[in-house]
């Protein structure tokens, strides 16, 4: 059948646009808005004629994927799911803050469109390597496939699409700021009263999340406490910024994944000292810093992804 679908991985899509769109400011969705959502998805559905050629072909419906909190829909997702042509499809947020259960919705999805014969042709905006499989199925049921990424080279955010995606599609195509600008806009976090020398988390690149990772390091004595400029005002973040609750599950979380997706582990920590292999580390701060997605990782949240390493490590043998 003639006609084709948009699937929208709205973490990724928002992740990244955060960034552009606030100049690096932030990576948190909650401090973008979307000023016109169903201009975003006018601009989507261009995107992905303009990628696939789709000069004559019909529009199923766009797909829009994203987790949704315990409260239920956001305002923002409430004016997605509404608009004609698209269907919510709802993964899950779970306790330390991470969308679950959405990767596996699209792949199914895609797969069942396919042999259904319900399309020819398919756009993805997404960056995960896991839906290489998917991608790989449809293509063999006759559908095209193009990738969108987002990604401004100019400030330096890079698409982080994978390669396995990449590689696969029939087309890539990218979103930059200038598509972005005109649905979205950055809204900062409030300035508290009379200023002050803060600033909100702006990684000056990926590489900033691997600066200052001395190997070996402990942490301060008390447990990962800031020193007395820390920042107080939430939203507001620097280099001493104290661990909280939120962050400290969310590494925990990280790091677990992190180690089950590395191979042989163990001959990068020294039993002995603990000290930690500078390339191991450097791979883990990376890694950490791209699973929060709010900015450039402060000292504490460093020292405790560390520590955590090594408590997996060598405290239970892996």
């Amino acid at each position: 059948m003639d006609r084709f679908v948009v699937m929208v991985d709205a973490g990724y899509l928002l992740h990244q646009s955060a960034e552009i769109v606030s100049e690096r400011a932030s990576t948190k969705r909650h401090h973008l808005e979307v000023m016109n959502p169903a201009a975003l998805i006018n601009l989507l559905l261009e995107k992905t004629r303009t990628a696939l050629g789709l000069t004559t072909r019909e529009l199923l419906r766009v797909y829009w994927y994203d987790g949704v909190m315990a409260s239920g829909l956001s305002p923002q997702q409430r004016a997605i799911a509404e608009l004609p042509d698209v269907h919510f499809r709802s993964g899950i947020v779970n306790a330390a803050g991470q969308q679950r259960g959405v990767d596996s919705l699209i792949v199914t999805d895609l797969i069942e469109l396919a042999s259904n014969g319900a399309i020819s042709d398919a756009a993805l905006v997404t960056g995960d390597g896991d839906f290489a499989i998917g991608i790989e199925m449809a293509q063999k049921k006759g559908v095209r496939i193009a990738v969108i990424g987002v990604e401004d080279t100019e400030l330096g955010v890079s698409h982080r699409q994978s390669f396995e995606i990449t590689s696969r599609a029939d087309r890539v195509a990218r979103l930059g700021v200038y598509d972005l600008s005109a649905v979205m806009r950055y809204v900062p976090p409030a300035v508290p009263p009379g200023g002050g020398d803060y600033e909100y988390s702006q990684p000056a690149s990926y590489a900033s999340g691997l600066v200052n990772t001395a190997v070996g390091a402990t942490p301060a004595a008390g447990g990962y406490q800031a020193s007395s400029s820390a920042s107080g005002y939430p939203g507001l973040r620097n280099e001493h910024t104290p661990l909280d609750d939120e962050s400290r599950q969310q590494i925990i979380e990280s790091v677990k994944v992190f180690v089950e997706e590395q191979a042989g582990l163990c001959s990068e920590v020294d039993p002995t000292s603990r000290r930690i292999d500078a390339a191991l580390d450097r791979l883990l701060i990376h890694h950490i810093y791209a699973d929060l997605g709010h900015g450039k990782l402060t000292n504490a949240e460093k020292n405790f992804a560390r520590d955590r390493l090594r408590a997996e490590l060598i405290n239970n043998g892996a």
